[in-house]
């Protein structure tokens, strides 16, 4: 796989040019991550979003999953570890906040699953419903990605929260999400992403 697709918005004192090259140097490692990933579930794919917080001497303060379709909690937590280890130049005139989109896609001869749409998930707002509330404890922002087997049970799940300080939830919401059973999609399986 060649390296992600390098894109860059930046709200501060750091070029494009400084945080593409952060990112485009820890990019080995982030698809090692991926790779992990691609050896559980071969039509692993989507995109990522990354929002990082750069402290005054470059190193990273915070840095979330702020929005992404790939659906796999270990390979968006083992990105997150290489994210929050990374170090950017100095920022000019103070901390500064970065956001880095990147997508991954598996090999060509990888057949993707059925995309599915939130309707076809009604136990999302029925019979997992509890589960949910219970992890997002009256919250909202949060998106889950699902890969459903053939069979209907949930082969992978990855969930993103509406910040930094809501990790734990999103944790909590794919956790919980891994033991679901839902309708048989057939032999291709199926992908879903839902919004609470």
């Amino acid at each position: 796989m060649d390296d992600p697709n390098v894109q860059v918005e930046t709200m501060g004192s750091l070029s494009n040019d400084e945080v593409r090259r952060t990112f485009q140097n820890a990019a080995p490692r982030l698809v090692g991550c991926y790779e992990q990933g691609l050896r559980r579930l071969r039509q692993l794919a989507g995109d990522v979003r990354f929002h990082v917080g750069v402290a005054r001497d470059g190193s990273v303060q915070w840095a979330f999953v702020e929005a992404s379709q790939l659906g796999d909690h270990a390979v968006l937590e083992c990105m997150l570890q290489v994210v929050r280890g990374m170090t950017f130049p100095r920022p000019r005139g103070g901390a500064t906040e970065a956001v880095f989109p990147i997508e991954l896609e598996p090999p060509d001869e990888v057949a993707y699953p059925a995309t599915w749409t939130p309707n076809q998930v009604p136990e999302a707002q029925g019979t997992y419903r509890p589960e949910i509330e219970a992890c997002l404890g009256g919250t909202s922002g949060y998106t889950l990605t699902l890969y459903v087997a053939a069979g209907g049970a949930v082969q992978e799940a990855g969930a993103t929260p509406p910040d930094a300080d809501h990790q734990a939830q999103a944790d909590c919401l794919a956790a919980a999400a891994r033991s679901w059973q839902l309708a048989d999609p057939g032999p291709g399986g199926a992908k879903v992403t839902l919004a609470f």
